[in-house]
């Protein structure tokens, strides 16, 4: 029985997503992690997002993010709000990315980061190799969990502006369609996937706005878990996401459930099931 290696990568927008990363890097992955040693998976975890380091310098942002995609096209789960997110435009992008992925020149300034990395796991931009033109298969396994809104009376102005599209009345009209619109390619996405035998699946999840935490310390804990399992040094990171983070900490997310579960049980789930199919050798009972 060969050994295996899979890396579980991590989508969502940023600043509205401390809670879930966290919940699933704190009490997700460990599980995860020590049931597939037992069946000789190396499992790894990376945050498509939060690994980025010098994107802002460098204009790299995209091209980072689809590297991370492509590096393993086992697993792409995405965890989705009520945030659009951020539009990179053409004074975001460097040239390597659109040499490398000529495609994207139909999309930047149009598409937030989120969606992007959610077009390019699912149906991929064709990327320019060794003079080549090279069509990527979709990932194999795509979980999306799209996250309630239940919670949106207990948060202060300050917070609408970091867990919705709130601003002017018709841009969030207009950002709150082009989630929607977003939503609708996912489950377009479904049945194509369906058809090539692929798995692709789409859970709604609620979770519990605690007045007790701290989403400011929330980030930090996630920060340095990631940290540790990475060895890499995110000082820079935190410092300049620091400066643009809600600044009203009273409150963050936890206690998330699918259905009446924890939705812990539901991830670890859905990832087990994607493994035993990618590697029915390791996981015979």
């Amino acid at each position: 029985m060969a050994t295996q290696h899979v890396t579980l990568m991590i989508t969502s927008t940023f600043y509205d997503m401390f809670g879930e990363y966290y919940y699933f890097l704190k009490e997700v992955f460990p599980e995860l992690k020590e049931y597939c040693a037992k069946h000789d998976v190396i499992l790894y975890y990376r945050d498509v997002a939060f690994s980025l380091l010098n994107d802002y310098s460098d204009r790299s942002i995209i091209l980072d993010d689809f590297h991370s995609i492509d590096f393993d096209r086992t697993f792409f789960i995405c965890f989705r709000g009520h945030k659009l997110g951020w539009k990179p435009d053409y004074m975001n992008v460097n040239g390597l990315t659109l040499d490398e992925y000529p495609e994207l020149v139909k999309y930047v300034g149009n598409v937030s980061i989120t969606e992007l990395a959610i077009m390019h796991a699912i149906h991929p931009f064709d990327k320019y190799v060794d003079d080549d033109i090279v069509e990527l298969d979709p990932v194999k396994h795509a979980l999306f969990y799209f996250r309630e809104f239940n919670f949106v009376d207990e948060l202060s102005e300050t917070q609408k502006m970091f867990f919705t599209n709130m601003g002017d009345d018709e841009n969030k009209k207009v950002h709150d369609l082009e989630i929607a619109k977003a939503k609708d390619l996912i489950f377009e996405a479904k049945r194509d996937f369906s058809k090539k035998g692929r798995d692709l699946r789409i859970r709604y999840y609620e979770g519990n706005w605690n007045r007790n935490l701290d989403m400011h310390e929330i980030f930090l804990q996630y920060a340095d878990e990631y940290s540790k399992i990475t060895n890499m040094n995110l000082d820079m990171f935190i410092k300049t996401h620091e400066e643009n983070m809600c600044y009203d900490y009273n409150g963050c997310l936890d206690d998330f459930k699918y259905e009446n579960q924890p939705l812990k049980d539901v991830l670890i789930k859905d990832i087990i099931e994607g493994l035993k199919d990618e590697f029915p050798e390791n996981f015979k009972e």
